[in-house]
């Protein structure tokens, strides 16, 4: 990747302030309140990685000094830019600017990569001859070199000792939790911008004027001036459609198809043309999308009950390959069965790793692929693991979904996505995979809905298929007043249209003989104080809600305002 040489003013007055802080810090006092996971580190996959390799029972003279260098808070630092093209970038420089062979080029004396961890994105795993003091040392000088690339990224560090990577990493962990770290560098400061802000993030100083970022581009169109992490994200996502490879969590997707036969020449990478994907009809709206952050339940438990095996019929190594095979193979499955012909799937992967994932698709594929991800995940730890013996607990899927506008800050779709989340795994506290959904069209906001079971899409299936062929007008109008309580108002315009059959039907039970008539309906409404509530909860679903999948078309001009 091409790399600036030097630093811009910019990048040495935080650097300036961040050794400041380091050389106020004391080794292995508390830096204050831990911060939010990484997505890349919210399920337990470096615990996975940790317990890869058996613990010995060596003396306390042979432990090693093992530091972990983690960059915290990836989903929002993606978020900082706006341009899909730049967050690309972004994914990109992570991956590089924390890949085994470019920290191994800068690494201090006696410090060298940690072959029992395991490789995770935004995180460097090393040991270190010496004590805590050359562990500080180390962990200095590999977050001055991540943070001269991605100096708005937060990274902390952590230090243990132990015989084995696993045996120190549980001590690292509550170190990590009690905020006991070895160093937390915070990102760079906010500037009083005195010339001209960054044109993309707008929050810190420009000082690469005029970047050219589409060559054949509108003539009245001015080049944007980036600040330096915004112009390394251009550098890194400059070839993303030629010269330089895909970001790593792409590579892995189409690794995945490619291992279940998929072949695919790449996929979507910008919003609109996503979409575009999303159309059902000629006349639809091509206009939204969803946002889909997943995260394992109960991984944790998973690694002791399988650690806590002594027959000896479980290969350590192999916890960690579960956890992310079928994470990634989920996610192929999902692809597969909303996109299964298509050469370039509307599918964005803005993270993939461990048990965390982060992925875009069109809003009418949103949630078949989110059933089909959760459902795949399940099944997949249950085969792999199933011959283990004395595990009760193996790991389930949780997912935040958010429908939301393409134009819609995505910073923001990811704090409502990682909100969602939060309130899936609370609601049955990881003990089943489950949706929490927002729609911000239909919701506009904050909106008090009960969590969604996979359980509950798999057996409900045949009603939102049925209630699918309604009309959206319908629905939506009905959907308003069950919102509103109207029931009475409900019970009264149920049976107003002959195309409200299908609800009809979905009212008064899909297996009665014959087609309901609308007395019927109003009749299950006024008996089941239950049913108007049932109703909401299935139109809620089907407004987004698309079983049959659909054909790749080329994209049209016209849907974007182009000339054909």
């Amino acid at each position: 990747m091409a790399k600036k040489k030097g630093k811009s003013g910019q990048a040495a007055r935080a650097r300036q302030q961040q050794d400041a802080q380091a050389r106020r810090r004391v080794p292995g006092a508390a830096t204050g309140q831990r911060q939010g996971a990484t997505a890349h580190d919210q399920g337990g996959t470096r615990a996975a990685a940790a317990q890869a390799t058996p613990s010995s029972a060596g003396q306390a003279s042979a432990q090693n000094h093992y530091l972990d260098v983690s960059v915290i808070r990836i989903q929002d630092w993606l978020a900082r830019t706006p341009d899909l093209r730049f967050r690309r970038g972004a994914s990109v420089l992570l991956t590089e600017a924390t890949a085994r062979d470019e920290v191994e080029k800068a690494l201090p004396p006696g410090t060298r990569w940690n072959e029992e961890a395991g490789d995770v994105d935004g995180v460097v795993s090393l040991v270190v001859d010496g004590g805590e003091q050359a562990a500080l040392d180390a962990a200095r000088e590999v977050t001055r070199k991540i943070q001269d690339l991605m100096p708005h990224c937060q990274v902390q560090a952590v230090h243990g000792r132990g015989s084995a990577y696993a045996a120190a990493y549980e001590a690292m962990e509550k170190a990590r939790r009690d905020g006991r770290l070895l160093a937390d560098e915070p990102p760079a400061p906010p500037e009083v911008i005195l010339a001209k802000p960054c044109d993309q993030c707008r929050s810190a100083a420009a000082v690469h004027p005029e970047i050219v970022i589409v060559r054949d581009k509108d003539p009245r169109e001015r080049d944007p001036d980036l600040c330096e992490e915004c112009y390394q994200r251009h550098l890194s996502a400059k070839g993303t459609k030629g010269d330089h490879r895909p970001p790593l969590p792409e590579r892995r997707m189409k690794a995945a198809l490619e291992d279940i036969g998929v072949h695919v020449e790449g996929f979507s990478d910008d919003f609109a043309d996503m979409a575009a994907a999303g159309r059902k009809r000629g006349d639809d709206s091509l206009s939204q999308l969803a946002l889909i952050f997943a995260d394992g339940n109960r991984v944790g438990a998973f690694l002791h009950e399988a650690l806590a095996d002594r027959s000896g019929t479980i290969d350590k190594s192999d916890i960690v390959r579960v956890i992310r095979d079928a994470t990634i193979g989920a996610l192929a499955e999902a692809v597969r069965n909303r996109f299964g012909n298509w050469k370039r799937p509307p599918v964005l992967a803005n993270i993939a790793g461990g048990d965390d994932l982060l992925i875009s698709v069109p809003a009418a594929d949103a949630w078949l692929f989110t059933r089909t991800l959760l459902d795949q995940f399940g099944r997949r730890v249950n085969g792999a693991s199933g011959q283990w013996p004395g595990i009760g607990n193996r790991p389930t899927l949780s997912a935040g979904l958010v429908f939301h506008h393409l134009k819609h800050p995505f910073s923001d779709t990811v704090r409502l996505a990682e909100d969602e989340l939060g309130k899936a795994k609370r609601w049955v506290r990881g003990t089943e995979a489950v949706v929490s959904f927002l729609d911000l069209t239909a919701d506009g906001g904050a909106v008090d809905r009960e969590p969604v079971l996979l359980s509950y899409l798999t057996d409900h299936a045949g009603e939102l298929a049925c209630v699918e062929q309604c009309p959206q007008s319908r629905r939506q109008a009905l959907l308003t007043l069950l919102r509103q309580e109207a029931y009475d108002d409900v019970i009264r315009r149920i049976g107003d249209f002959a195309d409200n059959q299908p609800l009809w039907d979905v009212i008064v039970g899909l297996k009665k003989q014959g087609k309901a008539t609308p007395d019927e309906a109003r009749q299950a409404l006024r008996d089941d104080l239950g049913k108007p509530g049932e109703l909401r909860r299935l139109l809620d679903i089907a407004r987004h809600y698309t079983e049959r999948p659909r054909r790749e078309s080329p994209r049209d001009p016209a849907d974007r305002g182009e000339t054909p």
